[in-house]
């Protein structure tokens, strides 16, 4: 009876699938303490199996609702199974990375894993502030460990220390003005306190240093410093998972804060939309690896994530825009550090796009992916990027009298300018794959038999969902 009581619960609930994850870490756990030589074996068929039924448990999400602080939208379930699948690929990917590295196995990894996946779907679930805030930091302090650098060296501990200082500082932030939004809540604006006139300026500066935290997450302007250091320095697969799972919640998130609260940040967000995308695309000019270059595009992308927000409260339905656009950049930029981890395989790391050179002939398939997906991060025909960006833009589009014609036309050429400027150094990889001669393969050949499937994976994704996405999205 007791089985069939908590069984209702949890389907009822919607939190059917967190809680298996939970029974993955507490299972993974007990053998990791009784039987710590088998741990990292075992761990991995628990972890494989709990992501199968966390899969699967996902479809048992209530379709809309709130139950108990948690939220359920027409997209829930998408959501969490893209962080499954996001994190699947970061995980099998890590297994062929690891070879040749010399790395220990530790199966501390799957626990880590598994609390970073509850962290993420309670972020999108929360109706909360303060349940959102709880679960954005589980999430980092998972990434914190997923980031640790496969070399001791200085440059590698400082960045991870760049990371957990600035993720630190983050949170600081967004909890103080958590307290001012829940603690000004509901105060009519005519209050007089302390010769005060007015009191609507806390929440709304509140607001804005809550939204700080969460863009922190995303790897936005301005808590962007730990991004090129990280990409650079932490283990490729999970550079990929960091850059594209926390992004997709935290864009959620921030839309979903942005309509429940009753101030107007129109302003601040094209700001940061505006900065965050010319930054980023104008440091990306400057880079000479292929990681900092992707990672100055990140930020970059992050600004276009925010977009939604601009428009969450005036217009409906845009959170299926913010759907397509994010799901469809998050399957092509983890796509593109299979390719790149791929191409380490065989060149060794610390790539630089001259090293590219010529491979087109000596890998066509892994080349023929990272160009296509190369051409969906960008915002390029015929891949859902394009399809996902031009929806996100066409949000500010003038004329529809929600707010200044001026500032949406100025927004949407800058942004459409920087969607073109992302061409200028990336433009660089497939210029070496065919123009240039091929550069001498790494002495030590790894296995890239995973990378290789995903990439096929992803780019088949990328251009199946432009021709038809109604095959991948859900659309009502």
């Amino acid at each position: 009876m007791l089985w069939i009581s908590i069984k209702q619960f949890l389907l009822q609930s919607g939190l059917s699938a967190e809680a298996f994850l939970l029974f993955g870490v507490v299972a993974i756990g007990l053998v990791l303490l009784f039987a710590p030589r088998m741990a990292y074996g075992i761990g991995f068929w628990i972890s494989l199996f709990v992501l199968l039924g966390a899969f699967y448990f996902s479809g048992f999400t209530p379709d809309e609702g709130v139950f108990l602080g948690f939220r359920f939208g027409a997209y829930t379930v998408y959501l969490k199974r893209f962080f499954i699948i996001s994190a699947s690929i970061g995980l099998f990917s890590f297994f062929e990375w690891r070879q040749g590295r010399n790395l220990d196995l530790r199966p501390e990894i799957f626990i880590v894993l598994l609390l970073s996946l509850i962290g993420l779907n309670l972020l999108i679930q929360s109706e909360s502030f303060w349940l959102i805030f709880f679960a954005a930091e589980l999430f980092s302090i998972c990434s914190y460990v997923l980031a640790k650098p496969a070399e001791n060296s200085p440059i590698g501990v400082e960045s991870i220390l760049t990371y957990f200082g600035i993720g630190a500082f983050a949170s600081a932030i967004g909890l103080f003005g958590l307290s001012w939004v829940m603690g000004f809540q509901g105060l009519p604006d005519s209050d007089a306190v302390l010769g005060l006139s007015s009191l609507s300026v806390f929440p709304w500066v509140g607001t804005i240093l809550f939204l700080a935290f969460l863009i922190f997450k995303l790897g936005g302007f301005p808590f962007h410093f730990w991004v090129p250091k990280v990409f650079e320095q932490a283990p490729t697969p999970w550079v990929g998972f960091i850059s594209v799972a926390p992004k997709v919640a935290g864009a959620f998130a921030i839309l979903h804060i942005v309509q429940q609260v009753s101030v107007d940040i129109t302003w601040p967000l094209c700001v940061l939309v505006a900065v965050g995308a010319t930054l980023g695309n104008l440091s990306a000019l400057r880079s000479e690896s292929l990681k900092n270059m992707f990672a100055f595009s990140s930020i970059a992308q992050a600004a276009f994530l925010l977009v939604p927000a601009i428009v969450g409260s005036r217009i409906s339905q845009v959170e299926s825009q913010l759907l397509i656009f994010s799901i469809g950049y998050g399957v092509a930029n983890q796509g593109l550090f299979c390719s790149l981890q791929y191409f380490e395989n065989h060149l060794g790391d610390r790539l630089k796009p001259e090293h590219l050179a010529g491979q087109l002939l000596l890998h066509p398939l892994p080349s023929i992916g990272l160009i296509i997906l190369l051409l969906s991060v960008i915002g390029f025909p015929p891949t859902i990027g394009f399809t996902g960006k031009l929806l996100v833009l066409s949000t500010l589009v003038p004329g529809s009298g929600l707010w200044p014609g001026s500032v949406s036309t100025f927004l949407f050429g800058l942004l459409a300018i920087n969607t073109l400027l992302s061409m200028a150094y990336y433009y660089k990889i497939p210029y070496q794959f065919i123009f240039k001669t091929k550069s001498l393969e790494f002495s030590t050949m790894r296995s890239s038999a995973a990378t290789l499937f995903w990439i096929v994976l992803t780019g088949f994704f990328v251009l199946m969902a432009f021709i038809n996405p109604a095959l991948f999205f859900p659309f009502q």
